[in-house]
């Protein structure tokens, strides 16, 4: 029986009735303790003797009320009165999405979005909290006056199993469905196809549910329709639903994508969970805000530079003459740093990222070669793609004062570059600007945008500065497209990586026979595939220093070639000198390599010199805070330097940036095998084995059971070193250090002689680790025997290695004359390993 105005239940004064459903009744009301307006939802009478409404009744206050999100209707109480079972919930003044399509469909695109956008934050944060909705429709979506979206009903919401799925897991869903008959029409139009087939279900059928609704506010049509529930039915798990722009033109192509992602059939095609979709609607959304802010002020000057400030101020005096705005005051006082973000793409053919993070990158590399100005490096800045992070907030964790970001449209042979400099501490725009250009014209863009970044941040660039922050190395756009693609595969930093790089930095010299930049990242592939056990190390050496050779044969400038040529000098060569030369000249050129900086933290601190590779390696962090194999790197200076406890920070900050990085699991149990917590040490390689580890960590690993006396686990992981061996580049080294914990020293300086003979990179930081793992790996009197001297003797005499580097240099000279043929390209390798390895304690 419907409650009379004025009546009370418990606490709370009934006012009118403002809706009813096929459970219950809801009214608006008083809480007179709290003195607030409040929604009471009832449950029937008849619904309250039945066990099963009741516990859905009371599922969606317990589901509802253990989340605490703006977009998502707050529970104050579930409570029973007298027999009569309700829930009190914050009133919300406003109308349902249902209503407001009702009134107005389709909707605005940029209403779509706020409703969306708010939609899926709450949806993102019900996940979070292992809450899955799945019943979203435009009926439990209200609108209030001021445009905040609120999320409501949760009564058929179920927290998701945090093990695998019970047995009867389809019959649970299926339960839902049965009650098919009594359900509205809405409903299954909003049904996933495993909701609709009574599977399981995750977070994904929430993002079908809300792409469902979406498709409806953006278009005024449902995706799949019929006349009854069995043909909507079948339409949901058998059409595809038509682009939305087919039926309003005037949509983004861009969003056709998003939307049609989340109504994938497949629901692995689907976004993983409401954030993933939250987070590409949101960049679309910025997209087009900075695009209709272009559009408003008609920018013509990529060089003006205050256009867009200016509107904000009334500050302006005798325009006769020149003006100060706001964006010249805030320029003077900025510190000269800054970040380029990775471009978005906003491109229909998703294959176009390449060329969006090549293009940031090559903005990236020529503005840290500006003397005056420091640029976050690469891998910290690009670690925020795809995340929803406010620009001051990456401007802190970089610590930079300005932030260069933007979007790329690739269509053929045409390009809209939109691009904009923001100073982080206020907000202001010091510069945007949008290009329409052809692919030709891609080399005049980049030096458009990096003289007007200069412009705006009064940086000066004169002289030989200017000249090689813009010089041009081709006019070939195919070979400046393969060149991008080699870098966007090399960044993935994996063996399959580095293998595919140096085939398009091949195709790229094929084409551009003195393509400087082409060589010079060939010659960081090359190392990294040698170092990482990828490729043979003798031809792979000299295919790299012959690539080296002819980039600084073409331009003597570029730092890349001049530390992967150092590279080479300290971990082949075992030449600590030539190592130095080729860092510090990477340095002198490039103040900003972080991986220059790092590198020759690693020479230093071979060389016991830990004060000033300690200052490198910090400079390498300060330069690229958010890398883990910098953190990781500097980790491994403090272990050599023997500063346990400054390594253990390390570990900590890598876990923070990443919790499942393996390698700082991996330098953490080599710290505590160290300092004879062996059992801790186990534990922590183990899980850096878990979590994908390397040859290097895997040896640790049996050096930590021979310490803690477990000697047929150490056995274990040495049989299995040998063994792989057998299928890649393996290291020696890596089973002469089981073979020290296991106390056997005839084997051991047997694998070390090995080591040696194959040039085993880690060979140059054996006599400062000898020093940190004696007495854990290597023994007391280890580095006593007459055999330890004879072989520190042999990696530092310069005729003990001779036989090895002349013939790595006769191969060099050869394949020298291979990249002054014709061809122009590297020989192709015939041993590939595709056997996936991480980086080594070395830069």
């Amino acid at each position: 029986m419907p409650l009379s105005p004025n009546t009370t239940l418990g606490r709370y004064q009934i006012g009118s009735l403002v809706g009813a459903g096929g459970m219950g009744e809801v009214y608006l009301a008083e809480d007179k303790r709290l003195r607030r307006k409040v929604a009471l939802k009832l449950l029937l009478t008849d619904f309250a003797a039945d066990p099963e409404r009741l516990a859905r009744f009371e599922r969606e206050a317990l589901a509802a009320s253990s989340l605490s999100h703006p977009n998502i209707l707050t529970i104050y109480e579930i409570g029973s009165e007298e027999g009569t079972h309700f829930i009190a919930t914050e009133f919300v003044e406003g109308e349902s999405l249902r209503r407001l399509m009702g009134n107005i469909a389709p909707l605005e695109l940029s209403r779509v979005l706020d409703i969306g956008i708010q939609s899926a934050s709450a949806l993102a944060a019900a996940h979070a909290a292992r809450v899955l909705h799945r019943d979203i429709k435009p009926e439990n979506i209200m609108v209030r006056a001021d445009g905040i979206v609120k999320v409501l009903d949760f009564g058929l919401a179920k927290f998701i199993e945090q093990a695998s799925p019970a047995p009867d897991a389809v019959t649970q869903t299926s339960d839902l469905y049965k009650t098919a008959a009594g359900m509205v029409m809405g409903t299954v139009i909003y049904m996933s196809p495993e909701q609709a087939r009574g599977l399981e279900l995750d977070e994904r059928t929430d993002v079908w549910s809300l792409g469902v609704v979406l498709y409806e506010m953006l278009t005024g049509k449902q995706p799949f329709t019929g006349d009854t529930m069995t043909d909507i039915l079948a339409s949901i798990l058998r059409s595809e639903a038509a682009p939305p722009s087919k039926l309003i033109s005037s949509l983004p192509a861009e969003l056709d994508r998003i939307i049609l992602k989340t109504l994938s059939k497949d629901r692995a095609g689907r976004y993983r969970s409401a954030q993933d979709l939250l987070i590409e609607l949101r960049q679309l959304q910025k997209r087009l805000e900075f695009e209709a802010e272009l559009e408003r002020t008609n920018l013509s000057n990529p060089r003006s530079g205050a256009t867009l400030v200016a509107q904000k101020t009334n500050t302006v005096e005798e325009p006769t003459v020149a003006i100060t705005t706001p964006l010249e005051v805030g320029a003077q006082n900025i510190r000269n740093s800054i970040a380029v973000l990775p471009f978005v793409n906003t491109s229909a053919d998703a294959e176009n990222e390449y060329f969006c993070d090549g293009l940031a990158e090559e903005l990236l590399n020529a503005l840290a070669k500006i003397e005056e100005l420091k640029v976050a490096a690469r891998t910290s800045a690009f670690s925020f793609k795809g995340k929803d992070v406010n620009v001051s907030q990456i401007a802190r964790t970089l610590n930079v004062n300005t932030i260069l970001e933007g979007s790329v449209r690739k269509s053929g042979n045409r390009l809209r570059i939109l691009v904009r400099l923001v100073n982080a501490t206020d907000g202001y725009q010091l510069w945007s600007e949008r290009y329409d250009r052809q692919m030709q014209d891609i080399f005049d863009v980049q030096d458009e945008i990096t003289l007007a970044v200069v412009d705006a941040l009064k940086v000066q660039l004169l002289g030989e500065n200017k000249a090689v922050v813009l010089k041009r190395y081709t006019d070939n756009t195919e070979a400046y497209e393969l060149y991008l693609k080699g870098r966007f595969h090399y960044n993935k930093h994996t063996p399959d990586g580095w293998k595919r790089a140096i085939e398009y930095y091949e195709q790229a010299i094929e084409k551009e026979p003195d393509y400087a930049p082409a060589y010079a990242a060939m010659t960081s592939a090359l190392v990294f595939a040698w170092f990482f056990g990828v490729l043979p190390p003798r031809e792979t050496i000299a295919k790299c220093k012959a690539a080296g050779s002819r980039a600084l044969e073409l331009d003597e400038s570029l730092d890349e070639s001049h530390a992967a040529l150092g590279r080479i000098g300290f971990y082949y060569e075992w030449d600590w000198m030539k190592g130095e030369r080729g860092y510090r000249r990477a340095i002198e050129i490039n103040a900003n390599s972080a991986s220059a900086h790092l590198g020759l933290g690693m020479i230093l601190v071979s060389r016991e010199r830990f004060v000033d590779a300690i200052r490198e390696g910090r400079r390498a962090v300060e330069l690229d805070p958010l890398s883990l194999v910098t953190n990781l790197y500097m980790g491994w200076i403090y272990y050599f330097a023997d500063r346990a406890e400054d390594a253990l920070e390390q570990v900590r900050k890598m876990v923070e940036i990443e919790p499942r990085f393996h390698g700082a699991y991996w330098l953490k149990g080599t710290v505590y095998l160290t300092r004879g917590e062996y059992e801790e040490a186990v534990e922590a390689l183990e899980m850096s084995q878990k979590l994908g580890g390397n040859p290097i960590a895997k040896a640790y690993l049996g050096c930590a059971h021979a310490c803690a006396g477990r000697r047929e686990e150490a056995v274990r992981v040495l049989d299995q070193l040998l063994a792989m061996r057998e299928r890649q580049h393996s290291e020696a080294f890596n089973i002469a250090r089981v073979y020290g914990a296991l106390g056997e020293k005839d084997k051991v300086f047997e694998w070390l002689a090995k080591a040696i003979d194959e040039r085993n990179g880690e060979m140059v930081m054996f006599d400062a680790g000898s020093k940190v793992e004696r007495g854990h790996i290597w023994g007391e009197n280890f580095r006593a025997d007459p055999r330890f001297a004879e072989l520190l003797r042999r990696i530092h005499s310069s005729t003990g290695a001779h036989a090895q580097v002349k013939s790595v240099n006769e191969a060099s000279e050869s394949a020298t004359q291979i990249f002054e043929s014709s061809e122009h390209a590297l020989p192709p390798d015939t041993q590939m390993t595709p056997e996936e390895e991480t980086p080594k304690s070395s830069a």
